[in-house]
């Protein structure tokens, strides 16, 4: 998995909440909930350290979907956006969006290693 410099801060290094959200294409609150976090100080400091652990899961997901796109970031966001077999026809974004990432960190993982889900 090659790392994304787009979604790092220049300043600090560290991965930005915001710039994420963009990426993905979705409101800088849904990422705050998604690593459980309060959006007011999530938009302040958006690449706060205490962020980092939980945001390394959401960039790690992104990538790896983006990954498995070839690179299709277009094709990316559909699939987070479309009710998916191997999560009860949920969409992906639907756990993002809810926070509950094991899910989504398990499908990506059977995804990139060719495992049925």
């Amino acid at each position: 998995m090659s790392a994304d410099p787009a979604l790092f801060n220049p300043q600090s290094g560290r991965l930005d909440a915001s710039r994420i959200a963009s990426e993905i294409q979705l409101p800088v609150s849904t990422i705050a909930e998604a690593i459980g976090k309060k959006a007011p100080s999530v938009r302040k400091h958006p690449d706060a350290s205490s962020l980092q652990p939980e945001l390394r899961r959401v960039y790690r997901i992104w990538v790896a979907i983006v990954e498995l796109y070839a690179g299709n970031k277009k094709s990316a966001r559909i699939f987070l956006n479309a009710p998916n077999k191997h999560l009860e026809n949920q969409a992906p974004v639907e756990f993002i969006e809810s926070g509950e990432l094991k899910p989504l960190e398990a499908l990506v993982e059977a995804m990139t290693t060719r495992q049925p889900a």
